[in-house]
């Protein structure tokens, strides 16, 4: 088996691309890409979208930002500022994942409509925008705090 060696720690917040651009990591059970920060500086539990077609700029700015066809493309891992370089969460076990407030244990989440970085409960009705197709991940825990954002875990199925 290949060992990979990487330029950054996963907490990277770099000016410039240090490690190549849409690079995947595996570390303990989970898989992180090196991406490009767009329209607005990231925070722990993010819920991020590509914000271009290379699939390697992302943005949580869905409510006015560079959204490319509300596709999720992971969960922010650390503070990234804007223009930089750093390592969002793709896959596996994330616990501080951004909600709004009214997810329940076992939901289907996907990203909010006008809150930037959050998620919400999916959608799947007649008469209302069906969200389902875009589900990201599940809840494994209900939302308990008074202030939004909250953050819950999740388990993601990109």
């Amino acid at each position: 088996m290949n060992k990979s060696i990487y330029a950054t720690e996963l907490s990277a917040n770099d000016s410039s691309a240090k490690d190549e651009v849409g690079a995947l990591r595996v570390v303990d059970s989970k898989v992180y890409r090196y991406v490009r920060v767009e329209d607005s500086a990231l925070a722990v539990g993010d819920v991020v979208e590509y914000s271009d077609t290379s699939g390697y700029e992302v943005t949580k700015d869905r409510a006015g930002g560079s959204s490319l066809g509300r596709i999720v493309a992971g969960v922010a891992i650390g503070t990234i500022t804007d223009a930089y370089y750093g390592w969002i969460q793709v896959s596996g076990l994330n616990a501080y994942v951004k909600t709004d407030g009214g997810v329940a244990a076992g939901d289907p989440l996907t990203p909010h409509a006008t809150a930037d970085g959050q998620a919400d409960t999916a959608v799947s009705s007649s008469t209302a925008v069906n969200t389902e197709a875009q589900v990201f991940g599940y809840a494994l825990s209900t939302d308990t705090a008074t202030t939004t954002p909250n953050s819950i875990a999740v388990l993601s199925c990109l």
